[in-house]
């Protein structure tokens, strides 16, 4: 018998609240009925409800205004264009940086060997208007989510120098286990994947259950996304790491 579990993707006022959401995009917050649907049918059968939440620091490495001369991913796609090299840090820029001569503002909570140490480890990072800052309304759970049925949390972004994508690159909120471990101990191997966002967080997301063995599916209609073009692509990679599309 398959064991289920829903990991709902950072359902926050900063990417669904309509009305000042830093990072909102129009009519996401419509997605709540269908992430509903989803969860309450995984907790009819008495399985487990999994969320996860970005809670920044404010200072935060993923953040466009903790860099000199740089801007969020947000204002290109604003301006209709594509990102350029002002809206990335990248392995290959910060090669060429010393102590003495960056781009980190002063008051970043991160320095130039974290920097280059998160980067050897991960792809280039793409910057972010401040958004689901710790403390803050922006980092709470949507109103149109209901999260009554929420059995475990698990807590993301949370130091200024790490920017894990994954919900499995999370920790519980007490910091002491991870994704895959709560997993372990529910005797989860399948999981549904809901929320956002289809082209970041969810195939990260995906892709880390695929590669610890886990049957993964991503309810499509239940999810939003940031960039239709890059969509398409992680759709066709999450196939191919063998997860179910479902439309």
């Amino acid at each position: 018998m398959k064991k289920e579990a829903v990991i709902v993707v950072d359902y926050q006022n900063d990417f669904a609240n309509p009305e000042t959401g830093t990072l909102y995009v129009n009519r996401w917050e419509k997605i709540a009925t269908v992430i509903n649907e989803v969860v309450r049918e995984v907790k009819n059968k008495g399985w487990l409800i999994i969320t996860s939440r970005e809670l920044h620091p404010v200072w935060h490495i993923s953040f466009a205004s903790n860099f000199v001369g740089k801007e969020s991913i947000i204002e290109a796609f604003k301006r209709g264009k594509n990102p350029t090299a002002k809206n990335f840090i990248t392995k290959a820029e910060v090669q060429g940086w010393t102590q003495e001569k960056n781009q980190i503002g002063d008051n970043a909570m991160f320095n130039l060997q974290e920097l280059k140490a998160y980067l050897d480890v991960v792809w280039d990072q793409a910057l972010w208007p401040k958004h689901c800052v710790d403390g803050t309304i922006w980092a709470e759970f949507y109103k149109g989510f209901d999260a009554t049925m929420v059995d475990i949390e698990i807590k993301k972004w949370f130091q200024a120098y790490t920017h894990p994508y994954s919900a499995f690159g999370g920790k519980t909120m007490d910091e002491k286990e991870n994704m895959i471990n709560v997993l372990k101990w529910f005797w989860i191997n399948l999981v549904k994947v809901v929320w956002l966002a289809t082209d970041y967080c969810d195939i990260a997301t995906v892709l880390d259950a695929r590669k610890e063995g886990i049957e993964t599916e991503f309810i499509q209609k239940a999810a939003a996304w940031v960039d239709p073009a890059w969509t398409i692509d992680a759709l066709k990679v999450m196939r191919e790491a063998w997860a179910k599309i479902i439309d």
